[in-house]
């Protein structure tokens, strides 16, 4: 038999996540969302809790919700203890159990269903026989929290509980979140579109359950976010994934890759390194995933890098056109400085027009200056001054 033991609560935590994030897609925009506050999931309006969710996710598709399942009773612990202790009101309060379980059509959980007529007072006193009858040592808490509560409140209880059994489980409620959100983008960029949104989701969920008060998520985040995203996959536009993002190890003072060079060889100072190391990282990764993704059209990264050297000449013509044949190296590092000034401070080169984001244009242009051999240099007399270090250090070698 598999050892589901470490599977199974990983998997529902990430189920929670996924399908809080579907309920705010199939509710109303108004709709507020809270994890592990009240409940696994608590769904409010104007700061009132309008629905309490368990979630309950099975790793085998043969799970059953009986009458005697633990799933089933824990679940009415925790409910008829907030009803007792007066954190919950119901109504208005609905209670939900998600599960991918499949409840028996004769059990008691198959009654509960929504659209479902039932009678609670039979489901009721049903609940009570259970927990009179059962031998289950570890439901006992379960058992004498539901039948501690009054007559009226176990009906109450029954009246507003819906079982959703059999419902999809985390990898066909993804399925559903991108159904929700297909028409946002074309259709080849759906998965893109789907991958950014749950990774902002996590992100939220986790801000959430590190913050105190915890933040709700309303309906309208998670459009607009969605609105958003869709907007990066525009002709126009492409998605900015590596805003923030930073390498493991960043050592300006022991990096030599030739970029890096070409900046000593200028004078610029360790911070400003720092941040061309950052720009080259960002513009190499977001160019990896949006290869990856197929979002750059044929040539597209060819006809850019064209342009960048194209400008890079341009302004380097003029810049280095008044400097005597004999200029001396202070002279030549200061206008090696004022290229690479215009290049970080100044020019605006995009990819596509609404790719405003500078780490793309920068990074491309450490690239150009990564080369084997670079096809844009800030130095007027790199490639001189590159014989020069590699000399020495061969020199250094022997």
């Amino acid at each position: 038999m598999p050892d589901f033991t470490a599977r199974e609560p990983t998997l529902g935590y990430l189920y929670q996540a996924r399908y809080a994030l579907l309920l705010l897609l199939t509710g109303v925009e108004e709709q507020e969302l809270l994890l592990e506050t009240l409940d696994d999931i608590v769904l409010e309006q104007s700061g009132t809790p309008r629905e309490l969710l368990q979630t309950k996710h099975h790793v085998t598709s043969e799970a059953r919700l009986t009458d005697a399942s633990p799933e089933l009773w824990k679940t009415l612990r925790v409910w008829s203890t907030m009803l007792s202790e007066g954190k919950i009101q119901i109504p208005p309060t609905q209670l939900t159990l998600v599960t991918t379980a499949q409840a028996p059509d004769t059990s008691i959980a198959a009654a509960l269903r929504p659209g479902v007529k039932r009678d609670a007072e039979a489901l009721r006193l049903a609940l009570k026989n259970i927990a009179a009858q059962s031998k289950n040592e570890q439901l006992q808490a379960a058992f004498e929290a539901f039948t501690a509560l009054r007559e009226d409140q176990q009906i109450s209880l029954v009246e507003n509980i819906y079982v959703l059994d059999s419902s999809p489980n985390i990898s066909d409620t993804a399925d559903r979140i991108r159904d929700r959100i297909r028409g946002a983008v074309a259709r080849q960029h759906r998965e893109a579109l789907f991958e950014r949104l749950e990774g902002w989701w996590f992100g939220k969920i986790v801000e959430q359950l590190r913050t105190s008060p915890p933040p709700a998520i309303s309906g309208f985040e998670v459009y607009d976010k969605i609105n958003f995203l869709a907007e990066q996959f525009r002709p126009d536009a492409l998605p900015i994934d590596f805003l923030d993002a930073e390498p493991d190890n960043l050592d300006a003072s022991t990096d030599d890759r030739l970029f890096v060079q070409q900046l000593r060889a200028v004078k610029v100072k360790q911070t400003r390194i720092e941040k061309a190391i950052l720009d080259y990282y960002r513009a190499f990764e977001q160019r990896s995933r949006w290869a990856r993704e197929e979002l750059l059209v044929g040539g597209e990264v060819q006809s850019y890098e064209r342009r960048l050297i194209d400008e890079w000449e341009r302004f380097s013509a003029a810049a280095t056109e008044d400097l005597p044949h004999d200029a001396k190296s202070d002279a030549l590092e200061r206008v090696g400085r004022a290229i690479f000034n215009w290049m970080e401070q100044t020019a605006d080169l995009r990819i596509r027009p609404n790719v405003t984001e500078p780490y793309v244009m920068r990074g491309s242009y450490h690239d150009l200056a990564n080369r084997p051999t670079p096809t844009v240099w800030w130095h007027p007399q790199f490639f001189e001054h590159l014989a020069e270090v590699v000399a020495d250090v061969g020199e250094e070698i022997r």
